[in-house]
């Protein structure tokens, strides 16, 4: 078994921790629903493709995406943070702020599905986050999902059985906690993605913490890699669940078809959101402490005080879009955008579609669908068929799930 040590960590200068603590939410805010809506506010729309779709080489300006058909799964909804499917086609979804999980069918018939979260803490971006179903769920029934504990003041992943009729998630097991959990609800993360080999990767956010990120000891800024019993899988670093650190607030995570590479998305501070190749024991290098205090006037990468720091395969420069869910498209229907990497974008409510390359460590095409038609976007889920599951995140009760798809012919 593979284990890697945790780096000493490098002393940020001294000057530096003197910086006083800067509060500048461009990937989020404090009041509402914060992620992804800054001090530019929403974006103003506009045509698919047209305006910033972040670092991209020369001579690779951003293009109009495939045309896509969008049809409404369900609507009536707030905040639906993820979405899954299962192998039947029931689809179930849940409101971040209220915990409240939904089960479609193909007939339209929504119901409830009944589910013991204890106290929810439902402010800023905390709450209900993700969900995922475990590969052999057809037989295991077995389903994972992310909330904010008011009881135990923490955020936490949690194994449950789903009943025959997705009546109910029965059975609950902690898998992992302790992550924590911000005085107003910031930066929770909470992304999770079951691999093929059945463990599960878990993107966590700071909580709004200066030292959390290089922590060794915090699971929070971190990218974790578990069991299904909730140990730590095989690549982590010494014997904690962590396989990844120096991460601000990861929000997307998948896994590139026919390899073994995944994928993480994150939020930057006013610059600078990252797609990341995942690479188990490395650093992120965001590093906000300064004497404990949280300053985000420090690089989103930080390879002066880092300089083995993974460098971001793309970024947002300046504004920020704010990512959130992705997914690899993997079906001939989307022609040369077969097998691009999909990135809903909150702030600028709009889908990005990038070609990696062969290495993932670079993006070398992007294209933009769904701009500016149907406000901001959260979650993504491919189907089977090469649909893909579309989260809306507009709050009030107007969110839809989406099943967006390329147009026929």
């Amino acid at each position: 078994m593979h284990r890697t040590e945790f780096p000493r960590l490098l002393a940020r200068p001294a000057a530096l921790v003197a910086v006083a603590v800067v509060v500048t939410l461009t990937a989020c805010s404090t009041t509402g629903d914060p992620d992804g809506v800054g001090s530019g506010g929403t974006d103003s729309g506009g045509a698919p493709g047209a305006g910033p779709v972040g670092s991209q080489p020369p001579g690779h300006p951003a293009t109009q995406g495939p045309v896509v058909e969008v049809e409404t799964v369900a609507d009536g909804l707030t905040i639906p943070w993820d979405v899954v499917r299962d192998p039947e086609g029931v689809i179930v979804t849940g409101e971040r702020g209220s915990g409240t999980l939904y089960a479609i069918r193909g007939s339209g018939e929504r119901t409830v599905v009944d589910a013991d979260l204890g106290e929810l803490y439902d402010r800023g971006e905390s709450g209900l986050m993700g969900m995922a179903l475990a590969r052999d769920f057809a037989t295991s029934r077995e389903v994972y999902t992310c909330h904010s504990s008011a009881d135990a003041d923490d955020n936490r992943v949690t194994s449950w059985t789903a009943t025959e009729d997705w009546s109910a998630l029965e059975s609950p097991r902690v898998l992992v906690d302790g992550i924590l959990l911000a005085d107003r609800g910031l930066h929770s993360g909470c992304r999770i993605l079951v691999h093929p080999d059945g463990t599960l990767y878990i993107g966590t956010g700071d909580a709004f913490t200066g030292p959390a990120p290089q922590d060794p000891e915090s699971l929070s800024g971190k990218i974790l890699h578990i069991t299904r019993d909730g140990e730590p899988a095989d690549d982590t670093i010494g014997d904690s669940p962590v396989l990844t650190y120096g991460h601000r607030n990861v929000q997307g995570l998948a896994l590139r078809p026919d390899s073994d590479q995944i994928v993480a998305a994150e939020h930057g501070p006013d610059v600078d959101d990252e797609v990341n190749l995942v690479l188990a024991g490395s650093n992120y290098g965001w590093d906000p402490d300064a004497g404990g205090r949280y300053d985000q006037n420090v690089p989103m990468t930080d390879t002066r005080d880092f300089p083995d720091a993974v460098e971001a395969a793309w970024r947002s420069g300046d504004p920020t879009l704010a990512p959130g869910g992705i997914a690899f498209l993997d079906d001939p229907a989307w022609g040369e955008w077969d097998g691009a990497l999909a990135v809903a974008m909150l702030k600028t409510s709009q889908i990005v579609l990038m070609t990696l390359s062969e290495d993932g460590t670079s993006v070398t095409a992007t294209a933009a669908i769904l701009r500016g038609e149907r406000g901001r976007l959260r979650s993504i889920t491919p189907e089977p068929g090469g649909s893909l599951l579309v989260t809306t995140s507009n709050g009030g009760g107007t969110d839809k799930v989406l099943r967006v798809r390329p147009a026929a012919g």
